[in-house]
């Protein structure tokens, strides 16, 4: 038998290229590849026209979808490339890794297994025995010393020395390897073994390096050996497909532990030659990339010019130079990309790393692969919603008005429902506060594709699963505000079958809640449907009379909330507060204003209640108009008065003024009052105070600020726009006169 045993490293560019050629000289009859058996039926597809890497194969237990492995490729992956030189040579093609039907049998227990072909290859640091072959060679950083030794640099004839240096290390290892470790293995062996038997003579095996030893030394372990640790092992039912992946998690960054730190950078090295089909003649990888990152900054309008190019590749190769290493790695690359091209500004580096290190590449599969039913509906709706995958970070703004955006808002509420939060709904910003603008930020990873597998367990449709998962939602949950929230969600999607039961739910939960806080965080989501409602054609009459109970309870119960309580939970009963007063404002009915001032008013006056909270009672009172310019102004000199604690007079303030501090600047007597209240303070109150005081007025936008500066500064009053000239009281002024002439004539 002549095997021949070619150890890489997982999505090494170098390394896929030795590969390659090493192939090509080798000629096997069979190549065996460590990846797992049950997705053997895969492998005909990656020579598949539209199958356009990074992808993944996704091994998974369909009664238990928890277990799920997925398996990542790129065009610079050895593995792929084995296996498309297998495709186009008609060689046999073989995975020979511990079948996942074992492998998830060793583990049934755990959470979800994202496994890589080299999770089991990393030791800690103080075990790691590349750290110490690193070390050796001057680097700090193992996967720096096999970047710099091996990928940037690919040389013929390196295979029978990694082999070499494996075994050294395997001998100098003083740690045993894992159980799982011996059994992949040992299974490795036996295929090898089951391969020569077929009658392969010239069999490659293409592996991590760390296995090489193990595998080459065939006869230093007994058949019987192997076949009685594989013994016994429970198996599982697995079932695999393709699904795309994406740079960024194919990055060492997401957590992936055969991850590269750079997969942009990688693929430039991968395709150096290609284009021109001489690598000497082509641009040095490090020229291209650094060209790239030229473009990428003109086009966010960064001064990037050709000679600032030029520089950057010549700093890069000094270096290079410098730290004795052929050519330029990442680290030269974007240490000459920042003092060059962003002249010392360390800011770009974020946009640089996204692009250019890590790259917002997505991969694609066949159109015509067979998928689960709902994934398939899903594909179907997310194309006839002209919705794209991409991993990078996208807004999208909806007017409902128009179907093709309402159909987007169903089918991204209906995922969320699932729990595949695709997009995230924000805030629609100024100009935009219409009940039927919405705005998104998409992002697609590539770990949706197994909770869309996940989530066929609730239906064969994307609506018909979303509104059974909603449904149970509902009959497990009995928290009033996640309901009301949940309501809200359910009406988004569409999904009025569900309705009916949710709002029973919430009457009976309703009914028995006694905590005003539960009360109060309900009532927003429930003016929000009301709000949307008629953008969707809904009946809203049960959310009315529901809203009906819920807000005079509320607003009896509040004050009482907002006494005895600490400065944290203070703080979280003020959004509470801002967000039924915004609720209020959405519904603009009478009868709640009414009683809504009321509670307002208790929670400024009752005593006990936090200063921060009263406060905040006090501004609405005088936003609505409520409370005048001068009933507010005595509020305030007595909150701010000498025989007020210092404290809670700088926590009552920062409540009048949260949000905002413009009626300082448009009402004089209460900015003189702030301003006496300041320049009153003794030194140590102030030397205390200063970090409330500090945290209140970050909030003003700078114009705000820098208005109060000048007026601080100056000792300038700003002139009232409400201040009016009363009438003349001519019985007033008589009696003045009267005194004014007693006293002369006297």
């Amino acid at each position: 038998m002549n095997l021949e045993i070619f150890g890489i490293r997982h999505h090494g560019p170098g390394s896929a290229r030795s590969l390659v050629h090493a192939l090509t000289t080798f000629q096997p009859d069979i190549i065996l590849i460590e990846g797992p058996p049950d997705a053997g039926a895969l492998v005909s597809l990656a020579a598949h026209p539209e199958m356009q890497p990074p992808v993944a194969m996704l091994v998974y237990n369909p009664k238990n979808l928890e277990q799920a492995s997925f398996f990542p490729f790129a065009e610079f992956s050895p593995e792929w490339q084995a296996i498309l030189f297998g495709l186009k040579n008609k060689i046999p093609l073989q995975f020979m890794d511990l079948p996942m039907n074992l492998a998830f049998g060793l583990r049934e227990n755990d959470f979800q297994q994202k496994l890589d072909f080299q999770q089991h290859e990393n030791p800690s640091e103080t075990t790691d025995p590349f750290r110490k072959i690193a070390q050796l060679a001057g680097y700090s950083d193992p996967e720096r010393w096999w970047d710099a030794m091996l990928e940037r640099n690919p040389t013929k004839g390196i295979f029978p020395v990694i082999l070499d240096l494996m075994r050294a290390l395997r001998d100098d290892k003083t740690q045993p390897e894992t159980r799982e470790t011996l059994l992949r293995e040992a299974f490795m062996r036996q295929t090898i073994r089951a391969a020569h038997k077929e009658g392969f003579s010239k069999i490659a095996v293409v592996c991590g390096a760390w296995h090489g030893p193990a595998l080459a030394d065939l006869e230093k372990i007994k058949t019987a050996t192997d076949a009685a640790l594989l013994k016994g092992l429970k198996k599982v039912k697995t079932e695999a497909t393709w699904i795309p992946w994406s740079f960024d998690r194919l990055a060492a960054q997401s957590g992936y532990s055969a991850g590269v730190v750079a997969p942009a950078w990688y693929r430039v090295l991968w395709n150096r030659g290609f284009e021109v089909g001489d690598p000497e003649a082509s641009p040095t990888p490090h020229t291209r990339w650094l060209a790239q990152v030229g473009r990428l900054l003109r086009e966010q309008d960064f001064a990037v010019s050709s000679a600032h190019v030029i520089e950057a590749v010549r700093l890069a190769e000094s270096l290079a130079v410098l730290r004795n290493t052929a050519t330029p790695g990442i680290e030269e690359l974007r240490e000459a990309a920042v003092t060059v091209l962003c002249q010392g500004a360390e800011k770009p580096l974020e946009l640089i790393d996204q692009h250019s290190v890590i790259g917002d590449v997505l991969g694609a599969i066949p159109t015509n692969l067979a998928l689960p039913p709902l994934k398939e509906d899903f594909e179907k709706q997310a194309k006839s919603c002209r919705l794209e995958k991409n991993t990078q970070e996208k807004t999208l703004e909806l007017d409902l008005r128009e179907e093709i955006h309402l159909k987007k808002s169903r089918l991204l509420h209906r995922l969320d429902l699932l729990g595949i939060a695709w997009g995230k709904e924000q805030a629609v910003g100024a100009g935009k506060q219409g009940r039927f603008h919405e705005h998104w930020q998409l992002k697609w990873l590539p770990d949706f594709e197994i909770r869309l597998i996940e989530a066929g367990t609730w239906g064969n449709t994307v609506a018909d699963a979303a509104g059974r998962r909603a449904w149970r939602r509902v009959r497990d949950s009995g928290n009033l505000p996640e309901l009301t929230r949940l309501l809200g969600l359910t009406l988004k999607a569409d999904l009025p079958a569900i309705v009916p039961d949710l709002l029973q739910k919430l009457r009976n939960v309703s009914a028995l809640a006694k905590d005003a806080l539960l009360l109060a965080d309900a009532v927003l989501p429930l003016a929000e449907v009301l709000r949307y409602g008629s953008a969707r054609q809904l009946n809203l009459e049960a959310v009315e009379q529901l809203l009906g109970q819920i807000i005079p309870r509320a607003c009896v119960q509040l004050p009482a909330a907002c006494t005895g309580v600490d400065e944290e939970v203070a703080a979280d009963i003020l959004k509470k507060i801002l967000a039924v007063n915004r609720a209020l404002g959405i519904l603009q009915i009478a009868e709640y204003e009414e009683q809504w001032a009321k509670t307002l008013a208790a929670i400024s006056q009752i005593n006990g209640a936090a200063p921060l909270l009263a406060g905040l009672a006090t501004r609405l009172l005088f936003d609505k108009n409520i409370c005048s310019v001068a009933q507010t102004g005595d509020t305030m000199r007595w909150r701010l008065s000498l025989t007020q604690e210092s404290v809670e007079a700088a926590q009552w303030l920062e409540g009048f003024l949260y949000g905002s501090g413009l009626l300082l600047l448009h009402h004089a007597e209460l900015w003189q009052t702030l301003d006496t209240w300041v320049r009153d303070l003794q030194e140590e109150n102030f030397t205390e105070l200063l970090p409330l005081l500090r945290r209140t007025f970050s909030q003003f936008s700078a114009p705000e600020r820098q208005k109060m500066l000048e007026l601080a500064k100056n000792e300038n009053r700003p002139t009232s726009s409400h201040q009016q000239i009363g009438e003349w009281d001519a019985q007033r002024a008589e009696s003045v006169l009267m005194l004014v002439r007693g006293i002369l004539a006297g």
